[in-house]
C-alpha cells in the first residue's frame, strides 16, 4: 500500500479538489469507522499518485507486519465471515500485508490480510465500510453465508493479480457468481492505473479508475456524487445487471441529464450520513486545501445526547 503523501509536498491545488467525481458512496457500519483518501500524481509535488485509509475503528488497534509466500497452484482461499471459498487454478503471487492482531479476530493468525503489495507490484487498500438503501437490501441483499468480504479481498486481489485491472476483473467475479457479504470500497492499484471498487449489493459492484488530476476525500459518507460512463470500459468496468436489476424492480435513479446514477440508486441518503462523518470531511477538505464555507456548504449542528434512547440533534 503507498502512504500517503505529506501535506507540506502538496502542491497549491488552484482548481480546488474534485471529491465528489472520484468517490462511491459510502456509509459506517458506526459512528468511527475509516477515512479513505487518493491524491492523483498532478496534484503532488513529487509526480507519484498516492491513496490509503485511515482506521478510526479504536484506540491502538494492534495490527501485524508480515509476508505471504507463493503457493503451488490450488491453494484454496476461504474467509472467516462466510464459507466463500475460492481455488487458485495458478501458481499465487508473493505479497507483503498489514494484518489485524488475532486478539481482534477470535484469534485467528490469518485474520484480514487488509492492505499489502504484492510481487507484481499490486497494491491495495484496507477496506472502507459502505452501505446500501432499503431498496437495494430488498432487491439483492447481500450473503452472509458465502459472499466474500473484507476478510478475503485483499489476500485475493494480491495473490492472484498480475496487474490491477486483473484485481478488479477478479474480484468483480467472485462477487457476480458467490455475491458478497460486506458492502465495501477499496483501491487496487498497480504502477499504471488505480481503481476505485465498490460493492453496491450483493452480485452488483462498480470500478473506476481514477483521474490523475483528482483528489479524493471519503470518511463513510453516503451517496457523494460522480459522473461515470458506464459503457466506457477502459475506466469503468461494473456488474452486468448494474442497472437493468434496479430498472426491473422499480429503485432506479437518473440525473436531470438522464444518466443512471449509481450512487442514489443504491446508496443510502446525504441526510442519513451520521455527524462524525461530515465532521470529518469538511477537516479533511480543511487539511487538504479545498475548504468548505460554514453557512454555505455546511451547518454546524449540536448534538444533545439522551440517555437510554441515543443522540437528538438540534441546530
Amino acid at each position: 500500500m503507498r502512504k500517503t503523501h505529506p501535506v507540506n509536498a502538496l502542491k497549491k491545488l488552484g482548481i480546488g479538489l474534485a471529491f465528489g467525481a472520484a468517490t462511491i458512496m459510502s456509509m459506517p457500519t458506526s459512528a468511527l469507522a475509516c477515512t479513505q483518501m487518493y491524491m492523483g500524481k498532478d496534484l503532488t509535488a513529487d509526480g507519484n499518485t498516492y491513496y490509503g485509509r485511515a482506521e478510526d475503528f479504536g484506540a491502538r488497534y494492534l495490527k501485524h507486519f508480515g509476508i505471504e509466500p507463493a503457493h503451488e497452484a490450488g491453494f484454496t482461499y476461504s474467509s472467516n465471515e462466510s464459507a466463500f471459498e475460492y481455488t487458485s487454478n495458478k501458481p499465487t503471487y508473493r505479497y507483503s500485508y498489514v494484518r489485524d492482531h488475532p486478539s481482534n479476530w477470535e484469534g485467528h493468525t490469518d485474520a484480514y490480510s487488509e492492505a499489502g503489495i504484492n510481487e507484481k507490484g499490486v497494491s491495495c487498500s484496507a477496506t472502507l465500510s459502505t452501505s446500501y438503501n432499503e431498496d437495494a437490501k430488498a432487491a439483492d441483499p447481500i450473503d452472509e453465508a458465502t459472499g466474500i468480504g473484507e476478510y478475503s479481498y485483499g489476500s485475493v486481489i494480491l495473490g492472484q493479480s498480475a496487474n490491477a485491472r486483473e484485481g478488479v476483473e477478479l474480484l468483480g467475479s467472485l462477487i457476480d457468481e458467490q455475491g458478497t457479504c460486506t458492502n465495501d470500497q477499496i483501491i487496487i492499484a498497480d504502477n499504471n492505473e488505480t481503481w476505485l471498487f465498490a460493492t453496491l449489493s450483493a452480485h452488483q459492484w462498480i470500478a473506476m479508475k481514477l483521474a490523475d488530476d483528482v483528489a479524493s476525500l471519503n470518511p463513510n459518507i453516503g451517496s457523494l456524487n460522480y459522473d461515470v460512463d458506464l459503457n466506457d470500459t477502459e475506466n469503468c468496468l461494473h456488474s452486468k445487471d448494474i442497472e437493468s436489476m434496479p430498472v426491473e424492480k422499480g429503485f432506479a435513479k437518473y440525473s436531470a441529464d438522464g444518466k443512471f446514477d449509481v450512487a442514489q440508486t443504491y446508496g443510502e441518503s446525504l441526510a442519513d450520513s451520521g455527524v462524525n462523518q461530515w465532521s470529518r470531511y469538511v477537516q479533511g477538505r480543511h487539511y487538504f486545501a479545498s475548504q468548505l464555507t460554514e453557512g454555505t456548504d455546511y451547518e454546524i449542528k449540536t448534538i444533545d445526547r439522551v440517555e437510554n434512547v441515543g443522540v437528538r440533534v438540534t441546530p
